[in-house]
């Protein structure tokens, strides 16, 4: 019986990659965390709100859960509005359904939001209970509600930031790395400066002079962490600059623009993405010590920095607020860590018999 000869087709870099990080249990776990993360952003309107996902009021359907859902929650223009009356900011829903008898309606997971503040718990902070499930703050407002829209602004500070720092790295770094000579002379030295400096120190001398807002956190996290990208993304570039299909690219007149950017670029993001997932995590961690230090977001709008700082304030008479922003702090640095850690260990060839 003559032997069969079975051809299988060639894989893709990519596909090597993400079949060593499937192989990966670890930064798989990691990796279902960061989606929960993101999930709860999208969704926290209908998890956690004073405002039913759908109801019945005075005869008709009524869905302001949903319509929030689809707004952009304190960013300008919306092109979906909730109907009167639960347009109007001095409507109590929960009082107003109650008063109907012939309403109905469906809740959030946790119907409290993250401002509401429970005049019938009793006493504040409240420890965890039945109606509450972690608690209370010092003023009567639901923590778990508040916790998981503080999700939000950690996703939305860790991607914001380090796609601002991307955008610049990768610009600069590419630059340093296809021309070489002078403009990397210029680039590498300004590298070397910004890492001189402790960055969290840095961004902290910079927010002194700015107002704290979320906004200005994404933005200086974004101008100060750009360094690690630039260095990835300048090593690539010098290493692939030299390969035959670049040279084949210049042959044929392809300016240097489109040798960059389509050519050369999609093939060095590899090894910049591990450093963007670390520079993730390190923009959530960030963010969470400018809010509690009150450069950050500021209160009364959620974040888990300025959470933890009030669960300080309130240590001794409170110690159930001190878990939540610790915990949820402590898995979403770890998780990401566990994706970039297992990315570098996918993208490396001399890791693949591991």
């Amino acid at each position: 019986m003559s032997d069969m000869i079975i051809n299988r087709p060639a894989r893709s870099f990519t596909g090597i990659i993400m079949q060593r990080f499937r192989q990966n249990h670890r930064a798989m776990a990691g990796l279902i965390f960061v989606a929960l993360m993101l999930l709860i952003m999208i969704f926290s309107p209908l998890i956690a709100n004073d405002k039913p996902i759908i109801c019945k009021y005075q005869g008709k359907i009524y869905a302001p859960g949903i319509v929030e859902l689809f707004q952009s929650r304190g960013t300008g223009w919306h092109f979906i509005k909730n109907s009167a009356p639960f347009d109007k900011p001095w409507f109590d829903t929960k009082a107003a359904l109650a008063a109907d008898e012939r309403s109905w309606a469906i809740w959030p997971l946790i119907p409290y939001g993250e401002f509401e503040i429970d005049t019938d718990c009793g006493q504040w902070p409240a420890p965890p209970s039945a109606k509450h499930w972690l608690g209370t703050d010092n003023i009567g407002r639901d923590l778990a509600s508040r916790m998981i829209h503080g999700t939000s602004v950690a996703v939305r500070v860790g991607f914001i930031s380090m796609g601002i720092a991307a955008c610049i790295g990768i610009f600069l770094g590419g630059l340093a790395g296809y021309f070489g000579g002078v403009v990397d002379m210029l680039i590498s030295r300004a590298i070397e400066i910004v890492i001189c400096f402790p960055l969290f120190f840095l961004i902290l001398i910079i927010m002194v002079w700015l107002e704290p807002s979320i906004n200005n956190v994404m933005i200086v996290i974004g101008l100060t962490g750009w360094t690690g990208i630039a260095r990835y993304t300048r090593a690539e570039f010098m290493r692939i600059k030299s390969a035959d299909y670049v040279m084949a690219a210049r042959s044929l007149g392809f300016g240097n623009r489109r040798i960059m950017f389509r050519h050369m670029l999609p093939n060095s993001l590899a090894p910049v993405m591990v450093s963007i997932t670390f520079g993730i995590a390190g923009a959530i961690l960030t963010e969470a010590g400018l809010s509690y230090l009150g450069f950050g977001v500021q209160p009364p709008a959620p974040s888990w920095g300025n959470i933890l700082r009030a669960a300080f304030s309130n240590i001794n008479t409170a110690p159930h607020m001190i878990y939540p922003p610790c915990v949820a702090i402590f898995l979403s640095v770890f998780s990401y860590n566990l994706v970039g850690d297992a990315l570098r260990d996918a993208i490396d060839p001399r890791l693949k018999n591991r």
